[in-house]
């Protein structure tokens, strides 16, 4: 556009002065107009489509006026007429401009209105989320307390709120019932020789997703250690083989939506609790402890309220003897 603004000019000028004998009282108005319109085009290169088309109507209309493009039969009258079509043309495209401005502002306006609300919308949502994680928590903690009271598998022994589990009401399998049995062969079979033996395991569960039943002792599908064979896989049971302080651990991983309440019960006494429930994602839960235990008492976790749990080495128990006297073995 910008070379045939020059081009037109040259032009311009040239037939100009060729015509002035012909045309005394004739001159070229527009062409200060078209010397504009390059200076506009060689300091803003970059302009809009109206921009550039009414430019062109200019240059066109100088073009008519020096006789470029209208025949020389043509009066002055009907120039006249068709630069002021133009010129109303050229009006048209400016006000139609200014209508798209005002409309592009108006949507940018809009956009970032929406934009806004987008985000207070998400702030909100987030909030809303961790009112109602609260919320179930609060109420599972509730309805916990109020189980736990009401049941008699619980009963309050001391200030603190401990709570205890009376083996009778626990549901065992028929394995873990035999413990007692076993536990005097164990100790039989281990004699005092052990006392000079490391004592641990390690168990997890590899398969993905478990179902859980309330009060139900959670299995291990895998047994990564287990140095002086004190935990029963078949069982899910630690039977502790000395007297002694021993250390335990807990890793649990909830499935979304799903809360878990997780135990540490050493012989039928819960000795340390554990909470996890996400809502939209997964979360972890974990004890770790440390608790005196006499040889044979039993080890196990248990959940309170039928839940699901991770898998893939998400979710272990495992522990350890720190120290005690074999010799205290009944």
């Amino acid at each position: 556009m910008m070379l045939a603004v020059l081009i037109y000019k040259d032009m311009t000028e040239t037939i100009c002065n060729k015509d002035r004998d012909i045309r005394a009282n004739f001159s070229c108005p527009l062409t200060s107009d078209v010397s504009k319109m390059v200076d506009i085009f060689s300091v803003n290169s970059v302009t809009t489509r109206n921009k550039m088309t009414r430019n062109a109507i200019l240059g066109i209309t100088a073009l008519i006026i020096c006789n470029i493009v209208v025949p020389t039969q043509t009066t002055v009258l009907e120039q006249d007429t068709m630069i002021e079509v133009l010129l109303l043309k050229v009006a048209e495209l400016e006000k139609n401009q200014q209508e798209c401005s005002s409309y592009q502002s108006k949507m940018l306006q809009e956009l970032s209105y929406l934009k806004d609300k987008l985000q207070q919308s998400e702030r909100r949502i987030s909030e809303l989320e961790t009112i109602v994680y609260k919320t179930r928590s609060y109420e599972y903690t509730e309805h916990l307390d109020v189980t736990m009271e009401k049941e008699p598998a619980y009963k309050p022994t001391n200030k603190t709120g401990t709570r205890f589990i009376k083996e009778k009401n626990i549901r065992r399998t028929p394995e873990l019932k035999g413990m007692h049995l076993q536990k005097s062969g164990i100790l039989k079979r281990q004699g005092r020789g052990i006392a000079n033996k490391q004592i641990g395991f390690s168990a997890t569960i590899v398969k993905g997703v478990v179902q859980v039943i309330q009060n139900e002792i959670i299995h291990f599908d895998t047994v990564l250690h287990n140095e002086g064979n004190g935990f029963n896989k078949q069982t899910g049971v630690f039977t502790c083989p000395l007297s002694g302080t021993y250390f335990f651990t807990i890793s649990l991983l909830t499935h979304p939506g799903s809360p878990a309440y997780v135990h540490l019960i050493v012989n039928g006494q819960i000795k340390a609790n554990s909470f996890a429930y996400g809502i939209t994602y997964s979360d972890q839960g974990s004890i770790s402890t440390i608790v005196r235990c006499e040889a044979g008492q039993n080890v196990w976790i248990s959940l309170f309220g039928g839940t699901q749990i991770y898998g893939e080495y998400y979710t272990s128990f495992s522990g350890f003897f720190l120290w005690g006297d074999a010799t205290g073995s009944r």
